[in-house]
C-alpha cells in the first residue's frame, strides 16, 4: 500500500480547529495501525517544499519524496516519517503519480496486490496532466487499485479527482472531516470489497466501450451502404443517358445495367459480411476483457484472503 499525500499549502487549512494535514496524518496513522502484520507499507508526499507564491512555484512543482519506502510497517519509523512534511507549496499530483510508479515497480501485479490511496485537498496546479500520469500507472504491470479520496474539496477539484478515479476504474470517495475520512480509510480496507468494486467498475467501462464501438460500426456501415447506393445510381443515370442519346445500343444497355446490378450486390455483401466482422470483433474483444477482469479479480480475492 502506497500513501500519496498532498502536502500543498491549503492542507494547513482547519477543520473544527485541526489542520487538515493533522486529520490526514492521524487518520492514515489510525489505519496502517490495524493492517496485517505481513502488509508492506509506504508514504508518498507532493508539494511539501517552497510555499505557494510564484517565485517558489517551481520548486514546489518539481518536489514529491518517498517518506517511507515500501516495507513492513514499523510504527516508530512510520510516525517519524509522517513528521518529516507539513504543508507547504503547490500541487503537482501529476509528477507524485508518476514516481509512485517507481516506487512499487519492484511489485508486479501478478504476485502482489498493490493498493495505492491518493489524498488530496484541490486540483493539480502545476500545469501537468495527473489523469494521463494515473493511466501510466494503472497500466504499469505493477496493476494497482488507485483509491482517491477528495478532502474537504471545492466542486472543481471534486470533478478532476473523480475523473482521475474513473479513468483508472479506480474508487473515489469525498470527505469533509477527519471522521469521514477515517471512515473511508476503513471502508476501502476490505480488499475484496475493494475488488468487488473494481470489477464492477471495470465491467461498466468495457460495456461503455462495447456500446460506443458498436454504435461506431453503426455508423461506420451505413456510411459505406449509402456510398454503394449512389454509386449505383449515378452509375444508372449515367447509362440512361447515354443510351437515350443513342451512344450504345438496347442489348449493351441491358448487358451494362445488370454489371451495375450484380457489381453493387457484390459490394452491398462485402459490406454486410465486413459488419458481421467487425461486430465479432468487437464481441469477442469485450469477452475477452471481461474474462481477464474476472481472471484478476478472483486471482487478487484469493491472494487478499
Amino acid at each position: 500500500m502506497l500513501f500519496i499525500i498532498d502536502a500543498s499549502g491549503s492542507m494547513a487549512q482547519t477543520i473544527n480547529g485541526k489542520a487538515k494535514m493533522a486529520s490526514a496524518k492521524d487518520s492514515i496513522l489510525a489505519f496502517v495501525e490495524k493492517l496485517p502484520q505481513n502488509a508492506k507499507v509506504g508514504i508518498r508526499v507532493y508539494g511539501h517544499k517552497g510555499s505557494g507564491s510564484d517565485s517558489d512555484k517551481k520548486l514546489s512543482c518539481s518536489s514529491s519524496e518517498l517518506m517511507y519506502s515500501i516495507s513492513n510497517y514499523n510504527p516508530e519509523q512510520f510516525k517519524a516519517a509522517l513528521n518529516q512534511f507539513s504543508p507547504s507549496g503547490w500541487t503537482p499530483i501529476g509528477l507524485a503519480l508518476r514516481e509512485a510508479k517507481k516506487d512499487l515497480a519492484a511489485f508486479d501485479g501478478e504476485n502482489n496486490t498493490n493498493i495505492v490511496y491518493l489524498v488530496s485537498d484541490g486540483i493539480e496546479t502545476c500545469e501537468d496532466e495527473p489523469i494521463e500520469a494515473a493511466k501510466e500507472l494503472y497500466n504499469f504491470n505493477i496493476t494497482p487499485i488507485i483509491n482517491v479520496i477528495g478532502f474537504d474539496v471545492d466542486n472543481e477539484g471534486k470533478q478532476q479527482l473523480k475523473q482521475l478515479a474513473s479513468e483508472v476504474n479506480g474508487i473515489y470517495g469525498t470527505v469533509t472531516s477527519e471522521s469521514e475520512l477515517q471512515k473511508e480509510l476503513e471502508k476501502l480496507n476490505n480488499l475484496a470489497e475493494q475488488w468487488g468494486k473494481w470489477l464492477k467498475q471495470g465491467k461498466q467501462q468495457y460495456e461503455r466501450n462495447y456500446i460506443k464501438n458498436n454504435l461506431e460500426i453503426f455508423v461506420y456501415i451505413t456510411k459505406e451502404e449509402s456510398k454503394g447506393v449512389q454509386e449505383r445510381e449515378k452509375i444508372y443515370f449515367i447509362l440512361t443517358k447515354l443510351h437515350e442519346e443513342k451512344v450504345f445500343n438496347n442489348e449493351t444497355y441491358e448487358y451494362l445495367i445488370n454489371k451495375n446490378s450484380k457489381y453493387h450486390k457484390w459490394i452491398d455483401n462485402e459490406i454486410k459480411n465486413f459488419n458481421k466482422e467487425l461486430k465479432a470483433i468487437n464481441e469477442q474483444n469485450y469477452k475477452e476483457a471481461l474474462e481477464q477482469l474476472e481472471e484478476k479479480y478472483v486471482t487478487n480475492t484469493q491472494i487478499s484472503r
